[in-house]
């Protein structure tokens, strides 16, 4: 191989290195890791309770209500720009949702798809508005006291459901990696199933909350790699 063959073939393997090496860092670039927390509203629903005492005496069928006070909402997301404009988000996140009894708690575990359009408004402000789907897990857990017990009787259940979500928020680019913003975010569940067992009366209870929904007004960080 003379001198010149060689010259041709590291400056060919030097530009296939930067090639690759150019659009790995172009990739990495589009990536982002985005962050919030905020407090979280759940309003009212009704819900239905089915019974079954023992021994079996049939099947009862009652309505009652879900309250609970204002909790805190937090998520994390790695997201990924298609475009100046639209992005995908993997996020998962927690709400926490106190009752009047300190005793009592509910929460919530969603993970969702997001889909992102954004508005460049400046160089420095961006609005947006999102939408989601996917699962959230939900956990209740309760404590009361009966005449009959010395020791507090505690009533756990858990349940899945599929949800969707819909967001939207003004964000400002504090720096070249950060953006902070304020922004609302809408839960959707479609129903829950929590199952009582071994409760003294009655002994058995399903309890169904459909169409239960969270509003939430998070503060957000992004940081764009």
């Amino acid at each position: 191989m003379n001198p010149t063959t060689r010259i041709v073939g590291a400056i060919g393997i030097t530009l296939l290195i930067g090639n690759a090496a150019s659009h790995a860092q172009s990739w990495t670039d589009n990536l982002y890791v985005h962050t919030d927390i905020g407090p979280a509203f759940i309003p009212d629903r009704r819900t239905t309770t089915y019974t079954i005492a023992l021994p079996f005496d049939g099947l009862t069928r009652g309505h009652g209500h879900f309250q609970v006070d204002t909790g805190v909402r937090g998520d994390l997301a790695l997201g990924y720009n298609l475009s100046k404009s639209f992005a995908l988000e993997v996020e998962a996140g927690g709400i926490w949702s106190p009752d009047s009894d300190p005793r009592d708690s509910f929460y919530q575990i969603p993970a969702m798809l997001n889909a992102i359009y954004q508005i460049h408004i400046s160089d420095s402000w961006k609005a947006y508005v999102g939408a989601g789907a996917g699962g959230v897990v939900s956990m209740v857990h309760t404590e009361y006291r009966d005449a009959a017990f010395h020791s507090p009787i505690i009533r756990e259940a858990s349940d899945w459901s599929p949800g969707y979500q819909a967001e939207a928020g003004i964000k400002y680019a504090f720096s070249r990696h950060i953006d902070i913003d304020l922004g609302y975010k809408f839960l959707g569940v479609v129903e829950y199933d929590y199952t009582f067992g071994n409760i003294p009366s009655p002994d058995f209870a399903i309890v169904k909350v459909n169409n239960l929904y969270t509003h939430s007004a998070q503060l957000s960080l992004t940081w764009k790699f």
